[in-house]
């Protein structure tokens, strides 16, 4: 696959910005041009955020109905594509809010969970523990969820999930390190080695100092 060049890249925000000053004067093509440049990138983070395919779906298409009605903020500064994560982040974090966040005595038994769905050798396998930390994940608070989230599922850097939910870079670190030691602390030693992992991937302390 050829990897897009600095040319390649600036060129496509040239087009994009083009086809975004069209719709903007009611061209119906150009959006409709926007939406198939991005839509699979959208739907996919869209996945990543809410963690099912009807979600997922449903947000998407907020998400560009949005965009559509918000055209006359975008200004071509940035990339469309980046415009577009904010509006998705900020309706995630408002579907995150609107369905509330159970407190800690109500969330499901990890520990009890974790023992079911445990292998016979007691070890939680992948898939296992990818499901736990997602049933553990809805009890963070939104911020620390969006960023956990975007890091660890999206792949995104710090400064992209900085641009997305519009806090500094050293806010959505501080955010991310929280996240993982409440994971830490709901899911315990079925979780420790792959939190350390991340750590190391990320640089930062696993007791959760950071840089």
């Amino acid at each position: 696959m050829k990897r897009l060049t600095h040319e390649d890249g600036t060129m496509r925000r040239d087009a994009e910005r083009e086809l975004a000053e069209r719709a903007r004067g009611g061209d119906r093509g150009a959006f409709e041009s926007l939406v198939r440049l991005h839509y699979r990138r959208v739907a996919g983070l869209a996945f990543r955020l809410v963690g099912n395919p009807e979600d997922a779906e449903d947000l998407t298409q907020e998400c560009f109905v949005r965009a559509h009605h918000s055209l006359s903020w975008y200004r071509g500064e940035g990339a469309f594509g980046a415009w577009l994560r904010r509006i998705l982040v900020h309706l995630a974090r408002d579907r995150f809010r609107a369905r509330g966040r159970r407190p800690e005595s109500e969330v499901i038994d990890l520990e009890g969970l974790a023992g079911r769905e445990a292998e016979p050798s007691g070890e939680l396998g992948a898939r296992e523990l990818a499901r736990l930390i997602d049933v553990a994940v809805v009890g963070l608070p939104d911020s620390q969820r969006i960023a956990f989230l975007l890091r660890t599922r999206a792949e995104l850097d710090y400064a992209e999930i900085a641009e997305a939910t519009g806090v500094t870079v050293q806010t959505v670190r501080t955010q991310v390190q929280r996240a993982r030691r409440a994971l830490r602390r709901r899911l315990g030693r079925h979780i420790d080695a792959r939190i350390s992992r991340m750590d190391r991937r990320d640089g930062d302390d696993p007791q959760g100092g950071g840089r």
